[in-house]
């Protein structure tokens, strides 16, 4: 299992993507947290620790009403961090477990923003990191979002920063050229992950090359509009 990670606007979600595309296994913490959040155990501790205000009168969970009173102090966040993680970080683990006893991928990732912060990191073989200039993430934040410069900045601000993260990446992405550079990346190093993992057979081997072009050549007819 390798760990998939990178900040906010970083290009993390477009290297999931792709790494889909080439046969990839991906498991996502943010589909999973979308998952776990309706569990009874998370509902119960969510309830303990933000109050029934953050429950409809139906007794659903209220997401935006949470959104509003757990970001609204580090604190708060921590503490929606403690009651999520560790739901998140085994349903993770699950997976990812069984993509690799089914033996039907030739990698698997387990894709978090949080695999550093959250010590799901040590439990990988490897960890790619994407990076992107910081001024450029800013750019990205400010334009999805509709922030103001300071807004994204101080959002950003909030992360660990790439060069925190660097000391425990074992492959690093940089994103700050175009989208046909980044896949070009995300290729190579797919490449040279498969070489290393199954041996240098594989290394510029056709056989490589021509099994990326048929995982995006079937993907691609797969996923095409109906």
């Amino acid at each position: 299992m390798i760990g998939l990670t990178g900040g906010m606007a970083s290009g993390k979600s477009t290297v999931s993507r792709r790494l889909r595309e080439l046969g990839a296994f991906v498991a996502d913490a943010d589909e999973v947290s979308r998952e776990v959040i309706a569990e009874a155990p998370v509902l119960a501790g969510i309830r303990s620790a933000f109050g029934a205000e953050v429950f409809g009168s139906d007794g659903s969970l209220d997401r935006r009403a949470l959104a509003a009173k757990a970001f609204a102090t580090a604190e708060g966040a921590a503490k929606l961090n403690s009651i999520m993680h560790p739901a998140i970080l085994s349903r993770l683990r699950s997976l990812c477990g069984e993509a690799e006893a089914g033996g039907g991928y030739r990698l698997v990732f387990a894709d978090a923003a949080l695999l550093i912060e959250s010590g799901f990191h040590k439990l990988c073989d490897g960890v790619w990191l994407v990076t992107a200039e910081r001024e450029s993430r800013i750019a990205r934040i400010a334009e999805r979002d509709g922030l103001t410069y300071e807004e994204a900045s101080d959002r950003l601000s909030r992360q660990m920063s790439d060069g925190e993260k660097l000391p425990f990446a074992t492959v690093v992405i940089e994103n700050d050229g175009t989208l046909d550079e980044l896949i070009e990346k995300v290729d190579e190093c797919f490449r040279r992950e498969v070489t290393l993992r199954n041996g240098s057979r594989y290394e510029n081997s056709p056989d490589n090359d021509t099994y990326i072009k048929e995982m995006t050549g079937a993907y691609a007819e797969e996923n095409k509009p109906r």
